[in-house]
């Protein structure tokens, strides 16, 4: 599909690890596909989600997936969200950003999924395991073939990443 798209700006927010969008954004897929798919569970989660996965919550297929995508994506400017928990460290995805010419990183700690917070049980509801630590570093790369956004973000990079932290 982005090989079809031209824009100023993309904004990326792929799968960080073998963690299913797919399950988690079923009904988003439902609306988009505009269907009545067979469902189960108390989520009512598409049946289909149990078989279709994508490339990129498969540790031995995300590489290739992300360079695909960031192969034919036509756009000045990119943006790539992403964590420390994924299957790719910062340094990986800027490598992998390099050929958009720039790329700046802004990094904000920020609070990890529900069951991080929540706690570990099992299919019985009985509370398991202990929870490692309920934080993560959540990333924004930001790609340009524009000097001028590389070195405005460069000159700002303290100012925006104030901001940032005060957003949130």
């Amino acid at each position: 599909m982005a090989a079809h798209l031209e824009a100023d700006l993309f904004y990326l927010d792929p799968p960080y690890n073998q963690h299913s969008y797919l399950g988690n954004y079923h009904v988003w897929e439902t609306l988009v596909r505009w269907d009545k798919p067979q469902t189960y569970g108390v989520a009512n989660k598409r049946i289909d989600v149990q078989k279709r996965k994508s490339p990129f919550n498969s540790k031995r297929e995300a590489r290739e997936a992300m360079q695909t995508l960031l192969a034919r994506i036509q756009a000045q400017h990119l943006v790539v969200s992403f964590n420390n928990e994924g299957f790719f460290a910062a340094e990986e995805i800027e490598e992998m950003l390099r050929h958009w010419g720039f790329v700046r990183r802004l990094t904000r700690p920020h609070a990890r999924y529900v069951g991080a917070r929540i706690g570990i049980y099992n299919p019985q509801g009985e509370k398991v395991g202990q929870v490692s630590h309920t934080q993560n570093h959540e990333y924004l790369f930001v790609a340009t073939h524009s000097r001028r956004v590389y070195e405005a973000l460069s000159d700002h990079t303290e100012a925006a990443e104030a901001l940032q932290l005060s957003l949130f």
